[in-house]
């Protein structure tokens, strides 16, 4: 890339990923509570006052205010900030690493839609179908230019089905035979729309990365949390949360890993 294009361009690109960001926080309170994302405009939880322009500007309204309603003066979470600073980072990530690519155009949307449904499960165990069914669409439809996908063309778009395919039935099974076994429900719905969207973006690879690799971190993190919050693993994170950051991986590096995974473990044809 052109040294009279950089570094102006990662700074525009981080700049509208925090503002993006902004957004993001918007789409985590409203869509799980089946709220307009659009209107009326932000405004304090607490006092309900609006939030003037120049008190929403990503990051630094929160650092000059301190933390804390300008109204009222409840304070107001360090999510926000934090939401906005890391889709900051993960638009400056995608754009370094892929450049203005096709690649750029999906991944960046893709993860900051993981981002979302990280922190909607995390506060109210929901994955809103305006993100994961949207995505589901969405990946269908850009399949056919998705580099993540194997194949060109129609192939991309064959892989994207059956990744979809894979990622929701895998899930929906799982929770059908263990929720019959044990009489509880093992997995939500949204955990099944969600692998479909994790599917339609990533393709099979991308699936079995994603479902083992959250599987294992979920154990290990379950199996942690139980003597230090002296709980039972039913009162451990949503499994969307584990699903989410693995998803992000899975894109970038599952086809390479399972490639050099099955390398290692089948015999050489002669």
């Amino acid at each position: 890339m052109s040294p009279f294009i950089e570094p102006f361009a990662s700074i525009w690109w981080f700049v509208l990923g925090t503002v993006i960001g902004s957004f993001l926080n918007v789409c985590i309170y409203r869509l799980p509570r089946d709220l307009s994302i659009v209107s009326p405009g932000s405004a304090c939880p607490a006092c309900g006052t609006p939030v003037k322009w120049y008190q929403n500007i990503p990051v630094l309204s929160w650092i000059m205010l301190r933390g804390k309603c300008a109204h009222c003066g409840t304070g107001i979470s360090l999510r926000y900030p934090f939401v906005e600073l890391f889709s900051g980072v993960i638009v400056l990530v995608t754009w370094l690493y892929f450049g203005p690519s096709l690649g750029f155009a999906i991944a960046a949307p893709f993860a900051l839609a993981m981002l979302v449904l990280f922190f909607t499960d995390y506060d109210l165990k929901l994955l809103p179908d305006a993100i994961t069914l949207t995505g589901f669409v969405t990946g269908m439809a850009v399949a056919w230019w998705n580099p993540f996908l194997e194949g060109q063309g129609l192939e991309r778009i064959w892989w994207a089905l059956v990744g979809a395919c894979l990622g929701s039935g895998f899930l929906w099974a799982t929770g059908a035979i263990y929720g019959r076994l044990r009489g509880v429900e093992a997995m939500g719905m949204g955990d099944v729309k969600m692998m479909a969207l994790v599917g339609a973006f990533t393709g099979w690879q991308g699936v079995l990365f994603t479902i083992f690799g959250a599987s294992v971190v979920g154990a290990v993190v379950g199996v942690a949390l139980v003597p230090l919050r002296g709980r039972s693993m039913q009162d451990t994170l949503p499994f969307g949360c584990f699903l989410a950051p693995a998803a992000v991986v899975a894109m970038l590096y599952a086809r390479d890993l399972i490639a050099w995974y099955l390398r290692m473990v089948l015999p050489p044809t002669i």
